[in-house]
């Protein structure tokens, strides 16, 4: 990646760096190679002038070169909310085990960005639950919020005043009835369910305390929010986890399927897509249950197993190891 802040760019600037990163990386990248992704701080014209600018160096149109594209340029239709609903599928799946009735469950969301905008509202409107907050980080105070209401957020208008990287507008927030609390409030309240959508290691030995004892769900939106210490916390105190790398496959499990739909050249609709994606992210979440259960391990130790078992197998079919 790139270490700026694309915030303090103007668009011409942002299509400078896009195209000239390409232009320094292109040989390590392709379709039947590797394949970049979005991540934080990127947008889909990022993505496409990207690949517009791989495509002018082998000389052919590649849209499978990279994925979180724009719709109509290559993209995929539901990869914009395909992380956030993958983690709320995977919640879903979660709650059955407690049975938690959906509409009677309360959860805080760290972050704004896309991947808890659209698990909140995934979580909201697919399964009737309640958000009584989500935190962001306040780009012109340079520090991070929470926002709550007393009945519950409603994403979809927070949605119409965040800017593109996840700013809220506080005054507009609280001329519509919210409150604006510290940027740790997140982690205290008084939930089901925790989902922290930020950035890692926000949950650690210095914030596991704040941790209501009603909480009986944590799942990682975010890659790698919660510290070795803090799965030891989750452990000790009944607290079911859902690994990132379970929890968050949902964008790299749509971006999987853009690349497909760029081979075919023919793409599905946002429906067929999104379908396509609970079934995947709920045969991964049974998978590692049963081996969590099977074996009585860690969510993510039995998530770490599944996986590392299905690279050996590959390996092996392949014929790189000989294992007795």
């Amino acid at each position: 990646g790139v270490a700026v802040d694309p915030a303090a760019l103007d668009d011409s600037e942002k299509e400078r760096l896009c195209r000239r990163w390409i232009d320094e990386f292109w040989r390590a990248i392709g379709p039947r190679q590797d394949i970049p992704a979005p991540d934080v701080g990127t947008t889909p014209q990022m993505m496409g002038w990207m690949m517009d600018e791989y495509s002018k160096m082998v000389g052919e149109y590649t849209p499978g070169v990279i994925t979180g594209k724009p719709v109509g340029g290559g993209g995929s239709l539901g990869r914009n909310e395909a992380t956030g609903y993958g983690v709320t599928y995977t919640v879903q799946k979660a709650m059955s085990r407690f049975n938690l009735d959906p509409k009677k469950t309360l959860t805080s969301l760290q972050g704004f960005g896309n991947v808890a905008q659209y698990a909140a509202i995934s979580f909201t409107e697919l399964l009737g639950g309640k958000v009584a907050c989500v935190s962001y980080w306040d780009r012109d105070e340079h520090t991070s919020h929470t926002v709550s209401h007393h009945t519950g957020i409603n994403p979809r208008f927070l949605q119409t005043i965040t800017d593109i990287y996840g700013s809220i507008n506080k005054d507009k927030a609280i001329e519509a009835g919210y409150t604006i609390e510290d940027g740790d409030a997140w982690i205290s309240k008084d939930v089901d369910i925790l989902i922290p959508c930020a950035l890692e290691g926000q949950i650690n030995s210095m914030t596991v305390d704040l941790i209501s004892d009603r909480v009986k769900i944590v799942a990682e939106g975010a890659n790698g929010p919660s510290t070795p210490e803090a799965d030891d916390f989750f452990r000790d105190n009944d607290i079911f986890l859902i690994p990132d790398f379970l929890c968050n496959a949902g964008g790299v499990t749509v971006s999987y399927f853009e690349g497909v739909q760029n081979d075919m050249n023919y793409y599905w609709t946002r429906e067929e897509v999104i379908e396509r994606l609970n079934t995947k992210m709920t045969a991964a979440f049974d998978e590692i249950i049963k081996v969590s259960e099977g074996e009585h391990m860690f969510m993510r130790d039995a998530a770490y197993a599944v996986a590392i078992d299905r690279v050996v197998k590959a390996m092996e079919q392949r014929g790189w190891l000989f294992v007795p």
